[in-house]
């Protein structure tokens, strides 16, 4: 028996190839990988030409059958894997793409495109560690696996709804608005919620309010009306009233405290990931995302692209090994062994549903660390910051919990309150992992007793403002994706959106966000994302439509999931996905756009002709229609910036960037023009070349 086994990246195939040829397998393996997608969707002109025109008269466009086409940048992969299949008689085909949906999509839409007819098998881990790529070539899963047949129907059946939704949409809002009017089901409502908060923002008038506060010995309290159960007046006369009231005493009328036991958050899901990541260190969610797969790569973590916040119970049994593999790091050595001494409680947490739940899944059990002892010197500082997260999550788990007395007491004096807070930390528990990250010292109120006077030291009037709302940073709008439920009243389309776990997948959310940037909708200031006028002007035009609403990506993805599960078929799933694109499509070629005329950015002066270079969607072009100069915004997977553009017009380097090359190996290099024609900047050789 002989198979042809394919990875989704060359890193991942070398590492399955290395453990393979160590093992005795009852078949031999030939080795090759894709590098991502190799294939996508074909463009509406190739099933018909007269789809190339923007015209509503042809809206919806809708494919009698979705095919595919080779990608430009993957030709050469595509045809060496099409002839190994082609010319080397083999029995069955191995899927070793990432275990997902998205591995699905990237293994299947090829197999289609190259009509291979062979047998597959599915190759499926989480870790790429030599045991979990061991364990994964001994229990490769058969194609009809109902779950691997159902994901393979729903990332199908996804990237097709994409392709209607995206281009149909897209195409009617363009021609009403006169420029190019991106529309997504996941992107469309992202920017909506972004608008409504800069909205919020612009709209907001601040009002003045005042609190009176009272100092103590030892601690201050402010003035509270008990039966309204607010802190604040709105006149400085009210205020000023309060004030003179307060006496040179006051008497403890009400003490309560509370104690507070908080246990470890749960793992990371990749969305808890990116939250945490942008919080303690400012880390965009795309680039989380990133540096997650790169340890993923490096075999140091689990995969990434997960939901679940959950270990499986088999994972479980064997954690020892993860948490050995840290105590080789010196600022972990003494937790773990203390933990370890303790192989009881360890396994008590293991048994505990709080963080082993196999009915809690996804297709991915939670991010966590692998038992591959890291060498945190070879990591770059973002790396290293990440993983030093996941381990922590970890760790946090098998420790005690942060306990602390919540105090709250109230004092009276001249018949007006005064309320005071205050925490004692009993215990700090897992907390010590993240004494870096404290923002502040828990203060605890002095031992006092109801009844007790004590000597009012000091009163004074606050004058303050009402503040608008903040704008999003990447954790706070990626959590208002997940929680979309908030921006729809009806309960029923609420528990929709729980069900479906909000707009877009963990995955994906972080791609939505640079693409609604990258196309001028939204903008980073600092940490913050900001709505444009041209993004503003969509929503405001696009009100009332479907396309809007987190409600309708809530619904076909709870769609997708049932087929996932088993629940909803896919001829089913297609046959309401066409009477939605009727229907979505007339309602906008019956909306009237009126959106910003397109801002034209100039970086600089042709080295060709002269005339000017304009940022475009795709990338810098001379304005001169007789001349072809131009530079890609994305050269193999390197960004290249309006500032890199600027630089290279003048005739100086780039900064460095991070480029993928063919094989997939990953390198920075700076760019600069010669003879008009980009070339690569090494830092440590000589080996520049022409891009």
């Amino acid at each position: 028996m002989r198979a042809l086994l394919i990875a989704e990246k060359p890193s991942l195939m070398r590492d399955i190839e290395r453990v393979a040829k160590k093992m005795s397998l009852p078949f031999t393996i030939d080795f090759a990988s894709f590098v991502g997608h190799v294939v996508e969707l074909k463009e509406p002109h190739e099933y018909k030409a007269e789809w190339k025109k923007w015209d509503l008269a042809l809206l919806p466009m809708v494919p009698q059958r979705f095919e595919f086409r080779v990608k430009k940048t993957a030709y050469k992969v595509y045809e060496d894997i099409a002839s190994k299949l082609k010319n080397n008689h083999y029995d069955f085909v191995i899927n070793a793409c990432d275990a997902g949906m998205e591995g699905e999509n990237i293994f299947y839409s090829f197999y289609k495109k190259v009509g291979c007819q062979l047998p597959v098998k599915r190759f499926w881990t989480s870790q790429t560690t030599d045991s979990g790529i061991r364990q994964a070539l001994e229990h490769l899963l058969d194609e009809r696996d109902p779950l691997i047949r159902n994901l393979r129907n729903a990332a199908m059946y996804r990237t097709i709804f994409d392709w209607l939704i995206g281009l149909n949409l897209t195409r009617a809002a363009t021609v009403k608005g006169g420029r190019t009017v991106k529309v997504g089901r996941v992107m469309t409502p992202t920017l909506a919620i972004v608008v409504q908060r800069e909205l919020e923002i612009r709209n907001f008038v601040p009002q003045p309010y005042f609190q009176i506060a009272g100092h103590f010995n030892g601690f201050s309290a402010l003035w509270v009306d008990r039966t309204r159960k607010v802190n604040r007046v709105e006149t400085k006369e009210q205020a000023e009233g309060i004030w003179q009231k307060l006496g040179p005493l006051a008497i403890v009328e009400d003490l309560n405290t509370e104690r507070k036991t908080i246990f470890a958050p749960s793992l990371h899901s990749l969305l808890e990931l990116q939250k945490e990541a942008n919080k303690f260190y400012g880390i965009t969610s795309a680039n989380t995302l990133k540096i997650a797969q790169s340890l993923y790569e490096k075999k140091l973590i689990t995969y990434p692209r997960t939901e679940s916040k959950h270990l499986p119970t088999d994972f479980a049994l064997g954690i020892d090994k993860h948490l050995q593999a840290l105590s080789a790091l010196p600022e972990y050595t003494n937790v773990v062994e203390g933990l370890r001494a303790n192989s009881t409680h360890i396994q008590k947490v293991m048994h505990s549903k709080r963080y082993v739940d196999d009915k809690k899944l996804t297709d991915h059990h939670a991010i966590t660390v692998t038992d591959t002892v890291p060498k945190l010197e070879k990591l770059n500082p973002l790396e290293q910051k990440v993983y030093h997260l996941i381990a922590k999550r970890l760790l946090a788990i098998f420790m005690p919990p942060y306990v602390l007395d919540k105090t709250v007491m109230f004092l009276s004096s001249n018949g007006e309150f005064l309320k005071a807070s205050g925490n004692m930390v009993i215990d700090k528990g897992f907390s010590v992992l993240y004494e870096t990250h404290r923002k502040k010292e828990e203060m605890p109120l002095p031992l006092l007793t109801k009844g007790q006077e004590v000597p009012l030291l000091g009163k004074e009037i606050l004058s303050k403002m009402t503040e608008p709302p903040a704008r999003y940073t990447d954790s706070t709008l990626l959590d208002a994706m997940f929680h979309a439920g908030r921006f729809v009243e009806d309960k029923n389309l609420q528990a929709s959106l729980k069900d479906a776990e909000g707009i877009g997948t963990s995955a994906t959310r972080a791609e939505i966000l640079e693409k609604l940037i990258t196309i001028g909708m939204m903008a980073r200031e600092k940490k913050s994302f900001v709505a444009t006028q041209f993004g503003i002007d969509v929503i405001a035009s696009l009100q009332g439509h479907d396309v809007v609403s987190p409600v309708l990506t809530a619904i076909w993805s709870k769609k997708l999931k049932d087929i996932v599960d088993g629940k909803l078929s896919s001829a089913a799933f297609y046959q309401e996905m066409l009477t939605f694109i009727d229907e979505t499509t007339a309602s906008m070629k019956a909306l009237e756009m009126e959106v910003a005329e397109k801002e034209i950015v100039k970086v600089g002066r042709c080295v060709e002709c002269g005339s000017d270079v304009v940022e475009g969607f795709k990338g810098y072009s001379c304005t001169n229609k007789a001349c072809k100069f131009f530079i890609a915004k994305v050269i193999m997977k390197g960004k290249i910036t309006p500032t890199d553009a600027r630089k290279l017009l003048l005739g100086k380097d780039t900064r460095e960037i991070r480029f993928t090359w063919k094989s997939g190996k990953k390198g920075k290099a700076k760019l600069k023009l010669e003879n008009a024609k980009l070339a690569f900047v090494f830092a440590n050789t000589e080996q520049n070349g022409k891009g």
